[in-house]
């Protein structure tokens, strides 16, 4: 976990005004402490792809947070399929292969 001063040093093109807008805004969450928010990789991560949208992209401040929303969504339903994904493993072989077929049909059925 990094301190804000750390934050800013690692990414360019990013303020301490942009920081504390962006966490204002809740596009970056960081973690409070008793020393000050304290930053984690995610966080910096989400800091760089910001910037990168915002400066190198040309992106416009209300695009960004659908931009961050979907994201969102897409590493929530990666996180399930990990999930979902030990959770077969764990099975026996006999409900294992029952539940490729059944994802078999269900890929070839058209509609949802």
């Amino acid at each position: 976990m990094l301190d804000e001063n750390e934050v800013i040093a690692r990414i360019r093109g990013l303020t301490r005004i942009r920081l504390e807008r962006w966490v204002a805004r809740g596009w970056i969450a960081p973690a409070e402490a008793p020393e000050g928010r304290r930053y984690s990789e995610i966080d910096i991560a989400r800091c760089n792809l910001i910037c990168q949208l915002r400066d190198d992209m040309g992106i416009e401040r209300d695009v960004v947070p659908v931009i961050l929303s979907l994201l969102d969504q897409v590493y929530g339903l990666r996180r399930q399929l990990r999930v979902l994904s030990r959770a077969i493993s764990e099975q026996p072989d006999e409900v294992k292969h029952s539940i490729i077929a059944a994802i078999k049909r269900q890929a070839q059925s058209p509609g949802e």
